[in-house]
């Protein structure tokens, strides 16, 4: 028998992804999902090609290699604290940290060095070179569907500038201006990407506007 069920699994529990979330990856059915991780039938190799491409992850290892969830984070799938990245390097960093009774607070001043720096700061593993946020989650209804974080959840952004902007893609993140914090996945159609909440509701990306910026989702820490 194969391990593509159980590394199906812990992909999406890793990656923070519904059954739903993981489907629409790859024009699956959240049925298709349900009967991989439950041993009822397999996915044909087109999607195992789709799905080890879009993870990074060695054909063969998933096929045939039940993955541990350190393995995962190496292959850069996972939205958690690479925890064994911290073990290697011990690279913290301090971020600050926007709880929920800081949130209007920080969309009346998002562009303030001042204000940020004036924010709780916490401390996270990270190598990333770019900025990075902690935002707690007010409202998962905000969220785009399949996304299953809770309120109280932190989530760490990082920003989203020229020199990252080919990775974001299918990703998770928030545009943040004058009007307020949109959450959605980034998507790209016909070469132009916007900020996708669900198939009604999309914003508009544009990495050169000045009074908005533009982050996507690193890390998370999850309550118990």
């Amino acid at each position: 028998m194969t391990k593509i069920g159980k590394n199906i699994k812990k992909i999406r529990n890793i990656k923070g992804l519904s059954q739903q979330a993981f489907a629409d990856l790859f024009h699956l059915t959240r049925g298709n999902i349900s009967s991989y991780e439950e041993f009822r039938a397999e996915p044909k190799i087109e999607t195992l090609v789709k799905i080890a491409n879009y993870f990074s992850i060695p054909l063969t290892s998933l096929i045939e290699k039940e993955l541990s969830v350190n393995e995962l984070l190496h292959y850069n799938t996972a939205l958690v604290v690479e925890t064994e990245k911290l073990k290697v390097t011990q690279q913290l960093t301090q971020v600050p940290y926007i709880p929920i009774l800081y949130i209007n607070d920080y969309i009346a001043q998002f562009m303030s060095e001042e204000f940020l720096s004036s924010l709780p700061q916490i401390t996270v593993p990270s190598n990333s070179k770019f900025k990075l946020i902690a935002i707690e989650v007010e409202n998962q209804e905000n969220l785009p569907s399949g996304f299953d974080y809770k309120n109280g959840d932190i989530l760490i952004y990082e920003e989203v500038v020229k020199e990252n902007i080919h990775r974001i893609i299918g990703k998770l993140g928030i545009m943040v201006n004058a009007e307020g914090i949109k959450w959605g996945v980034y998507k790209e159609k016909d070469n132009n990407i916007s900020l996708s909440l669900n198939t009604w509701i999309e914003y508009p990306f544009d990495i050169n506007t000045e009074d908005t910026q533009y982050w996507i989702l690193k890390a998370s820490y999850r309550q118990e």
